[in-house]
């Protein structure tokens, strides 16, 4: 499928829409455009492969306000609880080749987390956000995040949660990395960082990290908070409920001052469930690849996960509201997060993770589709913020048009 010619910047008052689309992809190109001119978005990047070619690939807006430095198609973002979803493809490159079962103790791999009363916590309840460990008990500073051997050590001594409200799913923004992290580095001998650049990102050639190198900082945008965006924590970061502090003050995961997220604290270190960095191409080429190997016959060989696994990792396991912040939430096998309120449209197997603020990177297995937006300003998640919701929509119905997937 052959690709339009660059984007008349006539589409936005504003802001100019760079990139392509292919021949029927018309109308996500304007629905991108709209999210600048309705939407409130300040830069930002769309990315969809379908069967390993990129039919979309549009960015507009700047990737640093504060310079004037424009958003370009090698611009990288970073997708906060996103990283999950990479997390989780980095644990299952292990789990596909027998060094990891998912169903085995953390123990078995880590002997010290057994300690009180955690022998039996298996490294599917980790990924699945059932396992009683949603944070760490002992206070932590905004420094502490970037020490994941430090955090492995705490969570290693400490009780899991009795609090009533775990029974069943709990969800915590950073605990989960630190745990698989460390699985990952006492079975393999590398940290998750280094794992991920040499047995996928690097072999696949898939623009994606976790943490960044000092000569890719021209490259990273700045993350800005829209209005409204901390507002909707309020609750949790201002709350008197010992649970609710524990996994939400400890340390707050957005503070008021937003340059944390912008200096070497998250750039230049491993925090693996919130600072996986990469375009939307990358994190669309990475999910195209997942989405094909999905799709592929049992008895081929796979680009990066088998169909065997995939069929395992993405299919629900989890299915319930958390008790603290009142979302529902369905968790596939391996620790993707899948849809909630799927369509009977070709987006309604996928399987990825969102991240705060309205990322949102995804397979599509029924399309063989990856799909990728990224943007630098947080809005507010539910009915204030509209932009994913809408790109995604808008490329659904081109495939369905299309006749991809198996059509509406």
């Amino acid at each position: 499928m052959s690709l339009s010619q660059a984007i008349s910047p006539q589409l936005s008052a504003e802001t100019t829409v760079f990139g392509h689309v292919a021949p029927g992809f018309e109308n996500v190109r304007e629905e991108f455009a709209r999210n600048f001119a309705e939407r409130d978005e300040q830069g930002a990047a769309l990315a969809v492969t379908l069967d390993g070619e990129l039919v979309v690939d549009l960015w507009g807006g700047p990737a640093d306000p504060t310079t004037g430095r424009a958003w370009d198609g090698d611009t990288l973002q970073l997708i906060f609880s996103g990283s999950k979803g990479i997390l989780a493809t980095a644990l299952l490159v292990l789990v596909d080749r027998g060094a990891v079962e998912l169903d085995k103790p953390v123990a078995h791999y880590w002997p010290q987390f057994a300690a009180k009363g955690k022998a039996g916590i298996t490294v599917r309840e980790v990924v699945t956000f059932t396992a009683r460990m949603p944070c760490v008990a002992a206070p932590l500073t905004q420094d502490d995040l970037g020490d994941p051997e430090a955090m492995a050590r705490l969570l290693a001594d400490q009780e899991p949660e009795a609090d009533p409200r775990a029974e069943g799913i709990l969800y915590g923004p950073w605990a989960t990395g630190w745990i698989i992290a460390e699985v990952i580095r006492r079975v393999d001998g590398r940290r998750l960082d280094r794992f991920f650049a040499e047995e996928v990102a690097g072999p696949l050639g898939v623009d994606v990290s976790f943490g960044v190198s000092r000569d890719q900082l021209g490259r990273v945008a700045r993350t800005e908070y829209g209005t409204g965006f901390r507002d909707q924590f309020t609750g949790y970061f201002t709350s008197e409920d010992p649970l609710t502090r524990r996994i939400w003050q400890n340390p707050v995961p957005f503070p008021e001052d937003e340059d944390i997220w912008n200096g070497p604290g998250r750039r230049h270190t491993l925090v693996p469930a919130a600072n996986a960095y990469g375009s939307a191409r990358g994190f669309a080429k990475l999910y195209g690849i997942l989405a094909q190997d999905a799709a592929r016959p049992a008895d081929e060989p796979p680009v990066l996960l088998s169909r065997r696994l995939l069929d395992e990792a993405r299919a629900p396991r989890v299915s319930k509201t958390d008790q603290l912040i009142d979302v529902p939430m369905v968790y596939g096998g391996g620790g993707y997060r899948l849809r909630t309120n799927p369509r009977p449209t070709v987006d309604g197997d996928s399987f990825g993770h969102d991240g705060a603020g309205g990322s949102a990177n995804q397979a599509w297995p029924r399309a063989a589709a990856g799909v990728s937006y990224v943007m630098n300003r947080l809005i507010a998640l539910g009915p204030d913020d509209k932009r994913a919701s809408s790109l995604v929509k808008a490329v659904a119905g081109a495939m369905a048009d299309l006749g991809v997937g198996g059509g509406r």
